[in-house]
């Protein structure tokens, strides 16, 4: 089955949410930003959502865009203003999902979950570069493949048994007030805070 999903050419894609994750939880972006621009942010819920899907399409942008048909997108080197926008725009709503579902998520899911995509994009990575010097042969290009799909199914299993985890904790903590609007859309306030 991941077979059909071009594995290979989506890996990267799914281990990108690692950095979609350190970019956004890093906070810098909304500190350059207006003081109005940033009231704007704070008051508007909806606005932080499209924001972030925004920050995630500029960053796919910014190495050329994607596409969905990899042959496509290798035909002609892309760069920032020549990529396939609606492909990558299409993408970063989805990558956008898969960080908001690893939101809802506690603690300990949650860093084995970005643990393993932090552990696929190193792999990936190096193992693409390696690859394209011709310093490993085939057969060990292939099983550090397998290792890695192994990998990613292990962590979209995290993700999901993250999310219902969560979920099944919010529903019992807020039995009477519990909404599928304020868990998935609403950032809740934290005890510390």
């Amino acid at each position: 089955m991941i077979n059909n999903l071009n594995f290979t050419t989506n890996v990267s894609r799914f281990a990108f949410i690692f950095l979609i994750f350190v970019l956004i939880t890093s906070g810098y972006i909304k500190e350059i930003l207006s003081c109005q621009m940033r009231k704007f942010i704070k008051k508007s819920i909806f606005i932080k959502h499209l924001m972030t899907i925004i920050v995630i399409f500029a960053f796919i942008m910014f190495e050329g865009g994607w596409d969905f048909d990899k042959s496509r997108e290798d035909n002609i080197p892309n760069n920032w203003t020549c990529g396939n926008t609606i492909h990558t725009l299409i993408i970063a709503v989805f990558i956008y999902f898969i960080f908001l579902i690893s939101s809802k998520s506690q603690l300990t899911p949650n860093i084995i979950f970005f643990s393993i995509l932090f552990i696929i994009y190193i792999t990936n990575t190096y193992r693409e570069y390696i690859y394209k010097r011709n310093e490993i042969t085939e057969s060990t290009n292939n099983n550090i493949i397998i290792i890695e799909q192994i990998m990613t199914l292990i962590s979209i299993i995290i993700l999901i048994y993250g999310f219902i985890d969560y979920y099944n904790y919010q529903r019992k903590q807020h039995p009477e007030d519990f909404s599928y609007y304020k868990f998935l859309l609403e950032t809740k306030k934290c005890n510390f805070e």
